[in-house]
């Protein structure tokens, strides 16, 4: 008789295995949140010790900007590209049926091209307001640059060692 109550006891404590989806859905939102509370902290670690801060003298800083442009442009057409092959690959997976029709849908790539304009003005703003110049033109000291470094390593070894003792 006590053996029957602590069974049905621990029973009533566990997740019940019939119901797979809900104890998928429990694990993925964990992950989701462990993986958003880490970058979170990360972003807020890196702007509170100014290590996002792209440091260069006065005088090269149009042509930092020019080159963050250009890279801002080229995330862009990369990210839509990805955007648009992803929508059809999720599209296409289901039901496998002709892919012409996929390739072709006017809404699949109107979505990546808006997709990329938005993530490339995204990341060229970003990336031209992290910039900050120098107005003596004094060189960034090497002390500095080696805190960042190591700074960077200790946050990196720390969310790593964080995710590797959830295991």
């Amino acid at each position: 008789m006590a053996v029957n109550y602590c069974n049905s006891a621990l029973s009533s404590f566990r997740l019940n295995t019939n119901n797979s989806e809900l104890t998928l859905d429990i694990v993925v939102s964990v992950l989701l949140l462990t993986v958003f509370a880490s970058s979170g902290y990360i972003l807020y670690e890196t702007k509170r010790h100014h290590l996002t801060e792209i440091d260069v003298e006065a005088k090269q800083e149009g042509k930092t900007k020019q080159k963050f442009i250009k890279r801002a442009i080229v995330l862009g057409i990369y990210f839509a590209f990805i955007i648009y092959g992803l929508t059809i690959l999720i599209d296409w997976l289901p039901n496998r049926g002709a892919l012409i029709p996929l390739l072709t849908e006017s809404s699949t790539i109107s979505s990546a091209i808006f997709s990329g304009i938005v993530y490339g003005i995204l990341m060229g703003t970003w990336e031209i307001h992290q910039i900050k110049s120098d107005p003596n033109d004094k060189k960034v000291t090497q002390n500095h640059l080696h805190q960042k470094y190591w700074l960077v390593l200790f946050i990196i070894i720390v969310i790593t060692s964080l995710l590797l003792m959830h295991k």
